[in-house]
């Protein structure tokens, strides 16, 4: 249903990553998993570029493939303690990144591979207060992985410091960084019934922020100019880098409207506060090496979505939905690694009871994405 309704959702452990008072009221253990698959169509087009202010990039203008597919798991678990007390484990991919650029393109000193996969672990509880309200919270255990290559112009640097022999685009210097971080937040959530008809639900997810220490490696054997450099003043021989990078905090609210017997309407608004995202800087740990900071300067963005659920049979249930999902990029400081863009999504799934104690779903969304230009 395009995730309309889901912070509203009312004792369904499948709902607890949207809002965790959604454990609240189940009457046995309940485990719900799933997994989702990214199918992305991304290509780019009629790209140009300088170095220097003069000197013209040659490669690729155009490529396909940038973003990859994937697969997006989440398992959740719940158990009532009594009638009023439950409590339940989540654990899924809450942000993940993964783009490619070809060796050969033109915007290549720009970005080259970048995936972030971001998983969390969240243990949590629900009290049902009275039949008309529940409240939830949980302790989020944040788990994140950064990977990022480029391609460093080591000739041009050269050919700027009058070192002979170099130009330009002729002597580029691979460099790779990895890193990891642990780090903790919470979420905290609450549902109530405001008419007999009328469910709504609503949540927060704290924002949290991430202190990550890897490993840095230029690849000075390819590089003649970079090995020049690096024997004159030092450049390129860092091996360990820190940065600074948060996860935004999530507001959401979610309602259920029962239209009829059968027939429930659905609507759901998320406030992402991306915001937080500014600069990412890259501090390197050999004193020689500048701090590589790129400008992002994120606004915060809204997801809005409606849907329909439909209860064809008792074992039955069919839903749609529309949402628009804006994206939080900065028009002024969009970059390739990030090729973000508003999207509009159209979906469609069906429930169906197997039995008193298993229910199997499928769906499908297709996102159509608004083009990004790039300076």
């Amino acid at each position: 249903s395009a995730f309309a309704g889901a912070t509203a959702t009312p004792s369904d452990s499948g709902f607890a990553a949207y809002n965790p008072a959604s454990i609240a009221g189940i009457d046995r253990a309940e485990m719900s998993a799933s997994i989702t698959g990214v199918f992305p169509s991304v290509s780019y087009a009629n790209a140009n570029a300088t170095l220097l202010g003069f000197a013209p990039v040659a490669g690729a203008p155009s490529g396909d493939t940038v973003v990859n597919d994937n697969f997006v798991p989440n398992i959740s678990i719940a158990a009532p303690l009594n009638d009023r007390l439950t409590i339940g484990l989540v654990a899924n991919a809450t942000f993940g990144l993964k783009t490619d650029f070809a060796s050969d393109s033109i915007v290549r000193y720009q970005a080259q591979h970048s995936e972030l996969t971001v998983l969390e672990v969240t243990p949590m509880a629900a009290f049902e207060v009275s039949p008309a309200l529940s409240l939830g919270a949980g302790l989020r255990i944040q788990h994140m992985d950064l990977s990022l290559t480029s391609v460093i112009d080591a000739g041009g640097i050269a050919a700027a410091n009058m070192i002979p022999g170099f130009l330009p685009g002729g002597n580029d210097l691979p460099a790779a960084f990895d890193a990891k971080d642990v780090a903790i937040g919470y979420t905290v959530g609450l549902q109530a019934n405001l008419t007999p008809r009328l469910h709504v639900g609503s949540s927060y997810l704290s924002k949290i922020s991430h202190d990550l220490d890897g490993d840095a490696r230029f690849d000075l054997a390819s590089s003649p100019a970079a090995q020049i450099l690096n024997g004159a003043v030092g450049l390129f021989a860092a091996d360990r880098f820190t940065s600074d990078l948060a996860t935004p905090a999530t507001a959401s609210l979610g309602l259920r409207y029962a239209a009829s017997e059968r027939f429930t309407l659905l609507g759901s608004a998320r406030l992402m506060f991306w915001s937080s995202f500014d600069v990412v800087s890259l501090t390197f740990n050999d004193g020689a090496t500048p701090v590589e900071t790129v400008t992002q300067d994120w606004k915060n963005s809204w997801l809005l979505s409606v849907g329909g659920e439909y209860e064809a049979s008792k074992a039955t249930t069919l839903r749609a939905g529309f949402m628009f999902d804006e994206s939080p990029v900065n028009d002024a400081f969009a970059t390739p690694r990030i090729p973000d863009g508003d999207r509009y999504w159209l979906a469609a799934g069906i429930t169906q009871d197997l039995g008193d104690k298993l229910s199997a779903d499928i769906g499908l969304a297709y996102a159509f994405f608004s083009d990004r230009p790039i300076n």
